[in-house]
């Protein structure tokens, strides 16, 4: 299929190497260069060599760019790089598909096309958004379930890295576009760290310790004009660049999304993915989850957006999404943090 809508595959899967390492990779690593950091440390256990960056077009795959990650997530005494990282990401190193976020038209087009595209600018994490009353809220979650693989310890300090660099790339480029800093609002769920002030540089308003993990902007904001936007090679932005495959996890999820009235069985998504159930649950288990666990994410992740977003009470959640009673939704809620 060709056009705006044509992709290049349906998923990808955490060892496909995919990943340019002459982009996200290379500015990685000159940030960390610039601070004296041994090269042979951050990327130990990951695979990638360093001559391989300047003599190979060397692709890498989301578990190895996730290695060199954790491994980075590591170094505390650098606690502004992943700031840093997120602020020149974009459109610096995307010269092939800057072209459809620096032309798109408003804010609220913007937003769309980073979600959309978010596999090409954030290997490592998925991104979504949700409209409303109120504005836009931006989640994200794991492609490929790396986050689950890891010690707890290294979990909270990966994601919160990930995060960090994630939330002020989109931050850092929609207020550069609409010249102006915008009335941005963040939650998250981990503690305060010690390098609060990089929060309040980059991302202003953050609410810590929160239920979940959310980035914000008032609707008002939503249909602003974005200034020196060319409509013409928007256009052609639009008609070139192929929406991405997004990771195994990430792909399933958006099916259980579309279908949350009636979510298809593991036989009915195994065939709907045109494999058998078995091999189905072979690579679910590669990625560290399972049929059961990805479907209570997904509705721990709704009903928490109901109830923290909406700020609806257990009855309206348990009606919405359609629990016999108030106690079966309460229990359903104990069974998905247990998953």
């Amino acid at each position: 299929m060709k056009g705006h809508y044509a992709v290049t595959a349906p998923w990808l899967e955490c060892h496909d190497k995919t990943i340019p390492a002459r982009q996200h990779i290379a500015l990685l690593l000159d940030l960390l260069s610039s601070r004296g950091v041994n090269m042979h440390y951050v990327l130990r256990h990951t695979g990638i060599f360093y001559d391989d960056l300047i003599t190979q077009d060397l692709q890498v795959s989301p578990v190895q760019f996730s290695r060199l990650i954790s491994n980075v997530a590591k170094l505390e005494q650098f606690p502004e790089l992943s700031f840093l990282f997120g602020q020149q990401l974009i459109p610096s190193v995307f010269p092939t598909t800057s072209h459809i976020l620096i032309h798109a038209p408003t804010v609220n087009t913007l937003m769309n096309n980073i979600a959309l595209y978010s596999e090409s600018y954030f290997p490592l994490s998925k991104l979504t958004t949700q409209f409303d009353d109120s504005g836009v809220y931006v989640f994200v979650e794991d492609p490929y379930g790396i986050e689950a693989s890891l010690s707890t310890r290294d979990r909270i300090a990966y994601f919160r890295w990930l995060t960090e660099y994630v939330f002020t790339s989109v931050i850092s480029l929609v207020n550069w576009r609409a010249d102006t800093q915008l009335p941005w609002s963040v939650m998250v769920d981990w503690l305060c760290p010690p390098w609060q002030e990089h929060y309040q540089m980059y991302w202003e308003k953050v609410n810590f310790n929160q239920p979940m993990i959310a980035l914000h902007l008032p609707k008002q904001y939503l249909d602003v004009t974005l200034k020196d936007s060319s409509s013409t090679l928007y256009k052609v932005a639009r008609k070139i660049t192929p929406i991405p495959s997004c990771g195994l996890l990430s792909h399933i999820r958006n099916v259980f999304r579309q279908n949350l009235v009636q979510v298809p069985s593991l036989n009915a998504l195994s065939e709907m993915m045109l494999m058998s159930p078995a091999t189905l649950k072979r690579r679910l288990k590669a990625h560290h989850h399972t049929y059961r666990s990805l479907l209570g994410e997904v509705n721990q992740q709704h009903a928490l957006y109901l109830q923290q977003i909406k700020q609806w009470d257990d009855h309206q959640i348990a009606q919405e999404m359609q629990f016999f009673d108030v106690s079966n939704y309460r229990r359903a809620i104990r069974r998905w943090k247990t998953n």
